[in-house]
């Protein structure tokens, strides 16, 4: 009964949320064909751009859950026209472009990004500037982290510490060089690894908490 009473307060919270996607996109931007898709949040387009998902990350190639994610963005984008929004950085340091993506089904647009994060097939990621659309991936992690949806089914929390950068939206172990460095003003601390999912952070990836 509580898991059933946690997934109907989840499909309620998503449903609210649902709702802001026109306060971070914009209904314009520029239309392509996705010729491949490279893994959970990158994707490859007819003109030989590669696309990086803004505000997301998805498993690698190497880590559980990687096929998933990458056949649910299949699913969503594989051989369809898809219509790019930009924020203020439009490349990372690859070369790739960084972009909000939108899909049409069933006459109506899917923002993908965000339905991977409402799925459980990635996390929130968020990375400076590019922020339009952080507080509401972070409420859909939430939920789904509450709902137990894709990689968050049956996952066992062990309570520790780790070290937040209010600054980087990074987390990491107490151990870990990069969180030792942190201005007290930039530093929060949290009690799991889940909670501070649920506040936005991504994981280092130097100590991979």
């Amino acid at each position: 009964m509580l898991r059933r009473g946690l997934a109907s307060a989840a499909f309620v919270i998503i449903v609210g949320i649902m709702h802001l996607l026109p306060r971070c996109a914009k209904r314009i931007g520029e239309y392509y064909i996705v010729t491949s898709v490279i893994d959970g949040d990158t994707v490859q387009l007819s003109r030989g751009q590669i696309v990086r998902y803004i505000g997301i990350d998805a498993p690698e190639r190497d880590q559980p859950f990687y096929l998933e994610a990458k056949r649910a963005n299949e699913k969503l984008v594989l051989k369809k026209r898809v219509r790019l929004e930009f924020d203020v950085q439009r490349q990372d340091r690859y070369g790739r472009w960084l972009a909000y993506v939108f899909v049409r089904r069933g006459g109506r647009e899917i923002f993908v990004n965000a339905e991977l994060i409402k799925d459980g097939y990635a996390t929130a990621y968020t990375v400076p500037p590019n922020v339009k659309c952080a507080d509401l991936f972070v409420r859909l992690q939430r939920a789904a982290i509450e709902g137990e949806k894709g990689l968050w089914k049956g996952q066992s929390e062990k309570v520790a510490r780790y070290i937040g950068n209010r600054r980087t939206f990074t987390f990491h172990r107490p151990t870990c060089v990069y969180g030792k460095s942190i201005s007290p003003s930039n530093r929060v601390i949290f009690r799991s690894r889940k909670a501070a999912l649920k506040a936005g952070y991504r994981p280092c990836k130097v100590c991979r908490p």
